[in-house]
């Protein structure tokens, strides 16, 4: 009698392989979807030059479809457009990594872990709180992968995974910024071109967001402690594994005693985190500011705590190696939007966008807005793109509809960041993945419940808004 085999249990294959497949199934539409464009108009606002689409000006053009050559330079012209949240990545990066190997980030955690006690599991609401709260106002999601070098070692010490880390970095900056109060790329910008008053309808986007953000709360909650009780639920334990081996080796043996010029810059960090942060908000600087600012931080710390300038160029390589993966899979990732563009492809999707809204019953129309936005937002990336290309068609729509343009500001902003962490053409998420070593496909199986309540909520929230009006105004 034959040995019965094992049978193989299947394994994601690696994010790159994961975008290389949707780049060439990108590139086989552009020879099936008619290619056409809207007519584009360039407007000063309040955030700067825009070129917006113009509304019921989609023509045809002639068919582009990619060639051998437009793949070959894809990933390339993807680093190129994606440069600002590449460069943000090497510079958060270079900037945590020397925070870390003057050893501030373990005497941090030792002390964080110490000071909790048996109150563990609070940690996670105090910090998601106070990362929407932040994300709410200055709309940089981004910063998870600030935060991310910082919670792993402190989430293992508290006998949590490297999931739980993950979910506190992502989504609570992430629900700050999807139902965000002041972000200038979705609600900013959609609320010009809807000539809405700036930032209108704050209040009840505040209740929505707090809504949310309980939910996401709860929800991550609910799992950490599922997983402290029993490790072998965990999503990522085989990652966890190897991370914890990895930490391991960095941290120190013994008691982690700190010198005086390391309490001296740990004090320094504590000064110029909130700082850049309050210079952020009231600046609404871009990426390239907010690399600099952290590298700054970065290399402040490290000189302040005692590393010679040979050390700390040493360390900002090796720390700036650490995220190269990280870095070059936000380009890959915005080579999908590349060849999609070059196809001519883009303007026609908005266009059946448009058809599709318009053979929705009203009373759920603006709800069919929040969902054809989020699946658009795999194609187009970004608040403030999505809101340029889309929110001129749909302001127009929203009016022959008869839906408040609030509304539709609503779910433009909503819809079209809820899925900015769960498409794999969003930069700063794949980065993110990366560097906690989470497969995509085990975060897939962490977020998606939790994007489905969110949806619904969202859902509610706009059918009460366009129904009765409510969070209109101020």
């Amino acid at each position: 009698m034959s040995e019965l085999k094992p049978r193989k249990s299947f394994k994601m294959p690696d994010i790159y392989i994961v975008l290389a497949i949707f780049i060439l199934v990108m590139a086989a539409l552009t020879y099936i979807i008619p290619a056409g464009m809207y007519e584009r108009e360039t407007v000063e606002t309040a955030h700067g030059v825009k070129e917006f689409v113009v509304a019921d000006s989609y023509h045809r053009v002639e068919q582009s479809p990619v060639s051998f050559m437009d793949l070959v330079t894809a990933v390339p012209d993807g680093l190129k457009r994606a440069a600002s949240i590449v460069f943000l990545t090497f510079m958060v990066g270079g900037g945590m990594g020397l925070i870390k190997r003057a050893g501030l980030i373990d005497l941090g955690v030792h002390k964080l872990a110490d000071s909790v006690g048996d109150k563990a599991i609070m940690i996670i609401p105090i910090l998601m709180v106070l990362f929407s709260t932040l994300g709410a106002f200055i709309g940089v999601p981004e910063l998870s992968l600030a935060y991310l070098p910082i919670l792993l070692p402190l989430f293992y010490r508290l006998g949590y995974d490297g999931m739980t880390a993950m979910a506190v970095s992502l989504l609570g900056p992430c629900m700050g910024f999807t139902y965000g109060l002041t972000i200038p790329g979705s609600v900013g910008v959609g609320q010009q071109i809807a000539q809405l008053e700036m930032f209108s309808g704050s209040g009840f986007r505040a209740l929505v967001l707090l809504i949310v953000v309980v939910v996401a709360v709860l929800y991550t909650m609910r799992y950490a402690m599922k997983v402290k009780t029993n490790p072998h639920l965990s999503l990522s334990r085989d990652s966890d594994t190897v991370m914890r081996q990895k930490l391991a080796e960095m941290e120190p043996e013994g008691e982690i005693n700190a010198t005086r010029r390391q309490v001296l810059a740990g004090y320094a960090c504590f000064i110029m985190f909130p700082t850049a942060i309050a210079a952020i908000l009231i600046n609404n600087l871009g990426f390239e500011a907010i690399g600099g600012l952290f590298l700054f931080i970065g290399l402040t710390a490290a000189a302040i705590a005692g590393k010679g300038p040979q050390q700390i160029c040493d360390d900002l390589n090796a720390s700036m190696r650490d995220m190269m993966v990280a870095a070059l899979l936000c380009g890959v990732a915005s080579a999908i939007a590349v060849v999609m563009d070059r196809g001519v492809i883009t303007d026609t999707l908005v266009y059946y966008l448009e058809y599709v809204l318009r053979n929705t019953p009203p009373s759920l129309s603006a709800v069919g807005v929040f969902w054809t936005q989020s699946l658009f937002n795999f194609l187009v990336p970004g608040a403030t793109a999505l809101t340029v290309l889309t929110m001129p068609v749909l302001s127009p729509l929203a009016s022959l509809l008869d839906i408040p343009q609030q509304v539709i500001v609503s779910a433009n902003a909503w819809g079209g960041q809820l899925t900015d962490i769960f498409f794999p053409t969003s930069g700063f998420f794949v980065a993110t993945l990366v560097l906690a070593k989470v497969e995509y496909a085990k975060w897939i199986r962490f977020y998606f419940p939790l994007m489905m309540v969110l949806g619904v909520i969202s859902s509610l929230a706009l059918v009460l808004q366009q129904s009765l009006g409510i969070g209109l105004g101020l």
